[in-house]
Parts: structure tokens; C-alpha cells; sequence
């Protein structure tokens, strides 16, 4: 287990497969992560068993008072110069604005400099999410970079920015 100020990183269990079938099935959680469509039922149960035996990439729930909220995983390891990818998404909505997401990112960022021997850890976020781009900066991660009319999204096309966090 990763433990943060007030959440922990654990593995995922049984338990949090519907719950993550129910988020990553939310339109509005969909549009932010830039999933194009709903996942099928039989779809999930294979990608969560293939992310339960995989050591990369990595997902790990986001535990906040005893229940899982979200989940934020590790993917595109880059040992040779030291970077690797993380994603994070809360999927319950009560826990948003309680500083879970920034706990959660930055125990894990924390984690893979310690502990992983990384150097960078980096994100990808659309520009247009003011909130996780809020909570990214307070993690400490900087934008690196605008990817231009990267992601279609609703009819439109949106600028994706890249953001980073270098082991001190």
C-alpha cells in the first residue's frame, strides 16, 4: 500500500470492478479522460482482470474513508530515461474538492522517485478540465506543453497540455 496525508494506493480487489465499470461509464468522466465510447460489460471484466495480474502498466484504487473513490495508475515506463505516464481519475463525486486527487498524485509521483528510480513522472490533461489542471499545479507538476487539436471531444476539437514533475 502507497499511503498519502489522507488517501492510500492499494491494489485493486474485487469489489471495485463495478464501481469502475460505473465511472468509466460516465459521460462526463468519459469526456475527460477521452474515452471515445462506453465499454461493454464483457470489455471490462477482461481489462480488469488483465490490470489486476499486470505489473505494467499499473492501476492502483484511491482509498478515502474505508471506500474506493477513484483510481490512478502508471503506464508508458520509460526506464531507459527515466520517465513514466500517470493518469488519475475520481469517480466518486463526493470526494471531490477534499484535496484527494493532489494527495493521491502526489504520493504516487512521490513513490515512483523513491522508490522506482524515476525521474519524471507526466500527465496528459485536457485544457479545457480547470480542475485537474488546479490540482496538478498544487501536486506539483508545471505544464511542458500544448498539444494543439489533439483530442476530438464533443464536436470539437481540444488542446491536450502535458504536464511533468521532476524528482528534486
Amino acid at each position: 500500500m502507497i499511503e498519502g496525508k489522507i488517501v492510500k494506493l492499494r491494489g485493486l480487489k474485487k469489489e471495485d470492478k463495478a464501481l469502475i465499470y460505473e465511472w468509466v461509464n460516465r459521460k462526463d468522466l468519459r469526456d475527460k479522460m477521452g474515452t471515445v465510447w462506453p465499454v461493454s460489460e464483457c470489455e471490462h471484466d477482461q481489462w480488469f482482470e488483465n490490470m489486476c495480474l499486470s505489473k505494467e502498466p499499473k492501476i492502483f484504487a484511491i482509498e478515502f474513508d474505508g471506500r474506493c473513490i477513484g483510481t490512478i495508475g502508471l503506464k508508458e515506463f520509460d526506464r531507459i530515461n527515466g520517465n513514466v505516464e500517470m493518469y488519475v481519475r475520481i469517480g466518486d463525486d463526493s470526494a471531490r474538492g477534499k484535496g484527494c486527487g493532489r494527495d493521491a498524485v502526489v504520493a504516487l509521483s512521490d513513490y515512483c522517485f523513491e522508490h522506482l528510480n524515476f525521474h519524471k513522472t507526466y500527465m496528459h490533461v485536457h485544457a479545457s478540465n480547470e480542475s485537474a489542471i488546479r490540482c496538478y499545479e498544487a501536486a506539483g507538476f508545471t505544464c511542458e506543453g500544448r498539444l494543439k487539436e489533439h483530442n476530438f471531444v464533443n464536436g470539437h476539437y481540444e488542446d491536450v497540455l502535458v504536464m511533468g514533475r521532476i524528482r528534486k
